[in-house]
C-alpha cells in the first residue's frame, strides 16, 4: 500500500486537485488527505506551516470535506487525517453518514486507539486506523491488531512528522515483525520517509508507506510535485 499525504485545498483548491490527480495518475494505492486544523500537534514544521497558511487563506475544514466527494480517485483508496475537534464539530454520526461511502478510513492522531470505541458507540461506521509506535506495549499491539481499519499505521520515528527515520535499524524491522505476529492487517509505515531510497527500504520491512512532509514541500508547484511522486515508485 503506497500512499501520499496531501494538505487539503493547499495552497488553493485548484493546486490541490492537480496534486491529487498526480498521485492518482502515478498509480498510488491510497491518498491521505489532511484536513487543516489550527492545532496540528502531530505535524512537524513543514506540514504545520502549510496548514496554518491554508487556514490563513480562508480554507475551511467543511469545504475540504465537502470537496472530497468530487475527487476522481480511480482505484485508489481515500483516507482522511485530521484531529478530533474537526469530527466533534462536524458531528460524529453526521460525518460518518456523509463520508462512509467516500472514505476507506479515518486517521485521528490525537485520539488514542483505546478511545476508538467511543466513536463507534456514537454510530460511526468509517473504520478508524489504529496507530502503533516503537514504544507501544505488546498488549496495546494485540488490541490494535484486531481493531477496525484495513491497515495499521506504524509511526517509524519518535516525535512529529518531518523527522528522520533509520530504516536500517533492527529495532524497526523487529517491531514490525512483532506486529505481524498478531495480525493479518497490512502495516503501513509513515513519518520520516522522504525519497525513493527510504520508500524502498520501508517496503522491505512493511507492507506500505506514506510520504507526507517531502511531498507537502512541493505542493505549491504541481509540476514538481508530479515528478516527485512519480520518482518514489
Amino acid at each position: 500500500m503506497r500512499g501520499i499525504y496531501i494538505v487539503g485545498n493547499y495552497p488553493d483548491r485548484e493546486s490541490f486537485v492537480k496534486c491529487f490527480d498526480a498521485v492518482i495518475s502515478a498509480g498510488y494505492e491510497f491518498v491521505e488527505i489532511g484536513v487543516p486544523f489550527s492545532e496540528p500537534v502531530a505535524d512537524g514544521p513543514v506540514i504545520a506551516s502549510a496548514v496554518q497558511e491554508a487556514l490563513g487563506s480562508g480554507v475551511k475544514a467543511g469545504d475540504v470535506l465537502a470537496g472530497l466527494k468530487t475527487l476522481s480517485k480511480g482505484k485508489a483508496k481515500l483516507y482522511v487525517m485530521t484531529y478530533a475537534n474537526i469530527i466533534y464539530n462536524y458531528g460524529i454520526k453526521k460525518f460518518s453518514d456523509d463520508f462512509k461511502d467516500v472514505l476507506s478510513g479515518l486517521i485521528i492522531p490525537d485520539v488514542p486507539n483505546m478511545l476508538h470505541s467511543y466513536f463507534y458507540d456514537q454510530g460511526f461506521e468509517i473504520p478508524l486506523i489504529p496507530f502503533v509506535t516503537p514504544e507501544s506495549r505488546e498488549e496495546d499491539i494485540k488490541k490494535a491488531a484486531v481493531m477496525q481499519g484495513d491497515f495499521i499505521y506504524f509511526i517509524g520515528i519518535r516525535g512529529i512528522t518531518g523527522g528522520s527515520v533509520d530504516l536500517s535499524s533492527p529495532e524497526i524491522s523487529e517491531r514490525i515483525q512483532q506486529i505481524k505476529a498478531f495480525t493479518d492487517k497490512k502495516i503501513v509505515m509513515g513519518f520520516g520517509i522522504k525519497d525513493k531510497t527510504d520508500a524502498d527500504k520501508a517496503l522491505k520491512v512493511a507492507d506500505g508507506f506514506v510520504v507526507g512532509t517531502a511531498a507537502v514541500k512541493l505542493q505549491k508547484n504541481s509540476a514538481e510535485y508530479s515528478e516527485f511522486v512519480k520518482s518514489l515508485l
